[in-house]
């Protein structure tokens, strides 16, 4: 069993530095004992966007809170909280940040896939 408190990430196991304006905390990861599928929660600020991506595998992204948009293949759509998203492998995409409060959202993808990791110490993560 592994299980963390956003509220217990340190900020040395933050990422800010994917995107201006753009954190990225990981919650279960490989490295903590997730045999197949790695959760991260982003959080935007007021006018930030993701990358633009397109990759062979899907992911699934659960909006927590404010409002966003979702571009993908070339269509708009809004999103707010308790929206859950499927984006399927090959299917460009970006999110934006929409509103007055930060757009935060869980994002699952399958284990390594994420390179953003690397950048930030994990050693928060231990298995209990």
């Amino acid at each position: 069993m592994y299980k963390i408190n956003i509220s217990e990430i340190p900020e040395e196991g933050i990422n800010r530095s994917y995107k201006p304006g753009v954190s990225i905390r990981y919650l279960i990861l490989e490295e903590f004992g997730a045999p197949n599928f790695e959760m991260r929660y982003f959080e935007l600020e007021k006018g930030m966007v993701t990358s633009v991506d397109l990759h062979e595998f899907e992911h699934e992204i659960f909006i927590l809170r404010g409002q966003g948009k979702l571009f993908l293949e070339g269509k708009e759509y809004g999103l707010r909280p308790q929206d859950a998203v499927l984006i399927e492998g090959n299917e460009q995409h970006q999110l934006r940040q929409d509103g007055d409060e930060p757009f935060g959202f869980l994002c699952i993808v399958p284990n390594g896939v994420s390179t953003s990791k690397g950048v930030v110490k994990l050693s928060y993560g231990v298995k209990q």
